[in-house]
Formats: C-alpha cells, sequence, structure tokens
C-alpha cells in the first residue's frame, strides 16, 4: 500500500517486486525469490558492498532505479573477488539468512505492536496528558465509544503498549548487514558462523548483525498516524486492490503537513 503512495508522489519510478512475505517465508525457494527481486528493484531495500565499497544499490532512500551496466558491474567485481556467479551468491545469502535464524529475531520484536498505530495514537495522547486530537475528528459514536475504552486504560498500560510499538517501528525501520568471505582452512574453532555452498564446494564464514538500532522518539507518534492516514486514504480512493496508479497522477503527492480525516480499519487478516 505504502509503495502505491510513493508512486503517486513520484518518489520511486516503479512499485517494488519485492514481497517481505518471501522474505520472511523461513522457505529457501521464497528467500531467494525475495533476494532475486532486490536486482530488478532495490530501492532502499538492499545494497553490496564489495571490500567496504558500495557496488550495488544506493545510500539514499531515493535509490529505486539501478541501470543495467551497474548491476553488470556489480556482479563482475563480485565474481572477481569471490569467484562467485549470482546464482551462487543468491544461494549463499539465502543459506546465511536461513541457518543464522536473525529474521526470526526481527520477526519477533516487529509483533511487539499488538494494536497497530491506530489505537496507540490513542494512548499517545494519554501519556502527554493532552485531548486527542484523533477523537476529536471522529462523529461516529461507535468508534468514540470504542476509542473512550482505550483513552481509559492506566498510565502504566498506555507506556507499555506505546513502546512495544516504538521498539517494533524500530524494528521496522533497522537493517541487517550480513559478511561473507571463504574460509580458508578447516577449523572448528572459528568465532565465525559458516555455510557450505555446494555449487562451488566450498565454505564461507558469515557474520550477521543490526544496524540502525535507536529506538524511534515519542514525539514521531504523530507522524506515523498521518502516514498511516494518507496510505489507507490514497489506496482506498486508487481502485480495485493491487491497481497501480497510472503514471500520469505520479507527482501529484501531498505534503506532510496536510490535515487527513481518519481512516478506521478492521484487523488485518493472515
Amino acid at each position: 500500500m505504502h509503495q502505491h503512495l510513493k508512486f503517486h508522489q513520484g518518489q520511486i519510478s516503479k512499485t517494488s517486486e519485492y514481497d517481505p512475505l518471501d522474505l520472511f517465508s523461513g522457505s529457501k525457494e521464497r528467500i531467494r525469490t525475495a533476494i532475486k527481486s532486490f536486482f530488478s528493484t532495490p530501492q532502499n531495500n538492499f545494497r553490496i558492498f564489495v571490500n567496504g565499497s558500495l557496488g550495488f544499490g544506493g545510500m539514499g532512500g531515493g535509490a529505486d532505479k539501478i541501470l543495467a551496466n551497474e548491476t553488470e558491474k556489480c556482479l563482475e567485481d563480485l565474481r572477481k573477488v569471490s569467484g562467485l556467479q549470482l546464482s551462487d551468491f543468491i544461494e549463499l545469502l539465502s543459506e546465511a539468512i536461513s541457518k543464522s535464524g536473525a529474521l526470526d529475531k526481527l520477526l519477533a520484536t516487529q509483533k511487539l505492536d499488538d494494536h497497530d498505530i491506530e489505537a496507540a495514537i490513542h494512548l499517545y495522547y494519554n501519556i502527554i496528558s493532552q485531548p486527542c486530537l484523533v477523537c476529536k475528528n471522529i462523529t461516529d459514536a461507535e468508534l468514540l465509544h470504542k476509542y473512550s475504552v482505550l483513552h481509559s486504560l492506566p498510565l502504566d498500560k498506555s507506556c507499555k503498549i506505546v513502546r512495544d510499538f516504538l521498539i517494533s517501528a524500530t524494528a521496522k525501520d533497522c537493517s541487517l548487514m550480513m559478511c561473507f568471505r571463504p574460509r580458508e582452512c578447516e577449523r572448528t574453532d572459528s568465532e565465525y558462523d559458516s555455510v557450505f555452498l555446494q555449487s562451488v564446494n566450498r565454505a564461507y564464514d558469515y557474520k550477521a548483525y543490526f544496524v540502525d538500532l535507536d529506538v524511534k522518539p515519542l514525539d514521531k507518534m504523530t507522524h506515523y498516524f498521518k502516514l498511516d492516514q494518507k496510505i489507507v486514504n490514497f489506496y482506498t480512493k486508487s481502485g480495485e486492490v493491487g491497481r497501480v496508479p497510472c503514471d500520469s497522477q505520479k507527482g501529484v503527492g501531498t505534503s506532510d503537513d496536510t490535515t487527513v480525516q481518519p481512516q478506521h480499519r478492521g484487523a488485518p487478516s493472515t
């Protein structure tokens, strides 16, 4: 849904082929599918560094298009340094992702938010002891009653729910960095984990760790709510589910300080 809004606003030239459900599926085949999609639409989701230098992807959030010659240069650099073809590299990365269990930990942290921003925003106003600006714009009596229950929660409960939301938001916006190097000898006491790549008959040490883990600040709650409403409003107005807005709409987006009327959704299905 956010991809369609970004396309409409001209932030990206095409919607991403990457599906997070593939990457987090636990299936090696689907993980490989997710990695392959990064090469056509990396956006801000995928970068490859070769010997510490950026080889593929962009450093800024607007990198949504990679030219064919850039991809070829990166793959050539990878081949020179590692001796790996693209299929080997994708296999190496998918094996390490599966073996590390890093995405399982990340997903568990993302799931700390079990209320979503549409509920958490009300608890934010509880915490800052100010009248709820969201309820101010609601005329539906049933919804007002529903949210009054949230506003009646004790402060410690409100703080826990909002804290979990912000920790979850951090986990949804961090980066997973994976480093590889060929294992030079068969050591059993190595400090690194390893995967064996059958296609080249070689073992690789790897290290997986997360970066960009600064917890989101409390005052960003209103930003999250406004963004969520923009995404829902636009997606609702743009037509049937899955429809990509036409090119003529691109670049006609709204600014961040636009007043947004609340759109209320049911619980997402699994």
